[in-house]
């Protein structure tokens, strides 16, 4: 039975706060230490909307915001006064958009409409007075900032 010369994995490997890129990149040696292996971070390639190419390395360290920022004081006022009840936090297992921003020191905050869950899935829905809620924190927020 022939057996192939060589072969290639794809991890998905999702940081947490704390963690730096020297640990992680240490924790990848240690993995394929004394094996015939190699790992690295490759370049993505891909298409814009425009269709300007664009190159990528997709590595990004997880963040988050303090409570006591000014951003996060404002988004939980602006989320009082428009819904009327204390704000409920969750915890996000994915990335997003804001690991740019984030990491040109711009701080950031994720706030959406709909079941997070769902995001970019073939079954992804969301009613229509949760958009307009949405808009209406949003609208509220920027008066408040």
């Amino acid at each position: 039975m022939p057996y192939p010369m060589s072969s290639q994995a794809y991890l998905d490997r999702r940081t947490v706060t704390g963690e730096t890129a020297e640990a992680i990149k240490a924790e990848m040696e240690s993995i394929i230490a004394g094996k015939n292996a190699t790992w690295e971070i490759k370049n993505l390639h891909r298409k814009s909307w425009t269709g300007m190419d664009i190159k990528y390395k997709p590595f990004h360290l997880a963040w988050e915001i303090d409570p006591d920022h000014k951003l996060s004081r404002t988004c939980a006022a602006s989320y009082r006064q428009f819904f009327g009840k204390e704000p409920g936090y969750d915890y996000w297992d994915f990335s997003t958009n804001a690991v740019t921003p984030v990491s040109m020191g711009i701080p950031s905050i994720g706030f959406g409409p709909g079941i997070y869950k769902l995001a970019h899935c073939p079954n992804e829905n969301c009613a229509i007075e949760k958009i307009l809620e949405a808009c209406g924190f949003y609208i509220t927020l920027i008066n408040n900032l």
